[in-house]
């Protein structure tokens, strides 16, 4: 069996997969923890791990990966994130190493680590509604910008024409600053502060806009201009067959989607909406695990 994490900010998903890739009971959930110092960090992905191998006490378990926010070093499973409000006090250390100094904690199992966007971009063009396309661009908006751009199933990482370098656009030059200033949770509380006064997360105003309350609306509506404005040079010079939107903000899709939709028709692109993000990034894993 394969027990495979989508890592997120806030909260950590887990599940375990057998060999032909199915998903073995369901996805649990548990708090990241992830401001709290590095041996909180470290004992937290320790407990997360035991109770997911707990679930099948009589298989071993084979493989145990990490879909992981970025900067990371992937390769030897280094996090390098710092300025961005989680696992700052982890910066610079192996995970693996720090994981495995932990009594019990499944030793013998190949650990590995994939960008938590490429992986859900992998999980969607193998199993998701984006199967089989030959052009996919992928954007996941939470904590920042995840992006990930896809060729018959794999990710543009060289940049080239309509793909930034490493095909994240996260850092890419926008209004003021980077895009990830603007698309991300961050982006959105500052229209929100802007506009109304307050400070809500997208859930709040995603409730409020569920009541007609006009200034969530507003909100929303000003934040998809900029989400139209970001993405439509990339959609141009991409031209994916397919614009697949994942993460929590996909459910909000319907306040502020209408200029980026208004764009896809144009352009004849298909929006598919993937609001199960950690399965299709477990599924990602997975693929790179068998």
């Amino acid at each position: 069996m394969d027990i495979l994490l989508d890592v997120g900010g806030t909260r950590i998903k887990g599940g375990v997969f057998d060999r032909a890739g199915n998903l073995l009971g369901g996805i649990m959930e548990f708090d990241a923890k992830a401001k709290e110092s590095k041996e909180t960090v470290i004992e937290n992905f320790c407990s997360i791990l035991t109770r997911l191998r707990q679930t099948r006490p009589d298989e071993e378990a084979e493989h145990i990966g990490f879909a992981f926010p970025g900067p990371f070093d992937y390769e030897r499973g280094v996090s390098y994130i710092r300025g961005l409000d989680k696992y700052e006090s982890i910066y610079g250390l192996s995970l693996e190493e720090e994981i495995k100094k932990k009594e019990g904690c499944l030793r013998g199992a190949r650990m590995f680590f994939m960008h938590d966007i490429e992986a859900f971009a992998r999980g969607v063009c193998a199993r998701g509604e984006a199967a089989g396309q030959k052009r996919v661009l992928c954007l996941c908006i939470g904590t920042g910008t995840g992006s990930a751009f896809m060729e018959n199933g794999a990710p543009i990482r060289t940049g080239g024409k309509g793909v930034p370098e490493n095909g994240q656009i996260y850092a890419e030059p926008f209004g003021d600053s980077v895009v990830d200033d603007y698309l991300s949770s961050r982006g959105l509380k500052a229209i929100c502060r802007r506009l109304t006064g307050t400070e809500r997360d997208g859930k709040e105003l995603f409730e409020l806009c569920k009541k007609n309350d006009a200034g969530a609306l507003a909100v929303y509506r000003e934040f998809g201009e900029l989400v139209n404005a970001c993405m439509e040079p990339y959609l141009r010079s991409f031209r994916p067959a397919v614009l697949v939107i994942g993460g929590q903000i996909s459910k909000s899709l319907i306040y502020f989607g209408e200029k980026l939709e208004k764009t896809c028709r144009e352009l004849g692109i298909q929006i598919l909406v993937e609001e199960n993000t950690s399965l299709r990034a477990m599924q990602g894993l997975h693929l790179a695990a068998i």
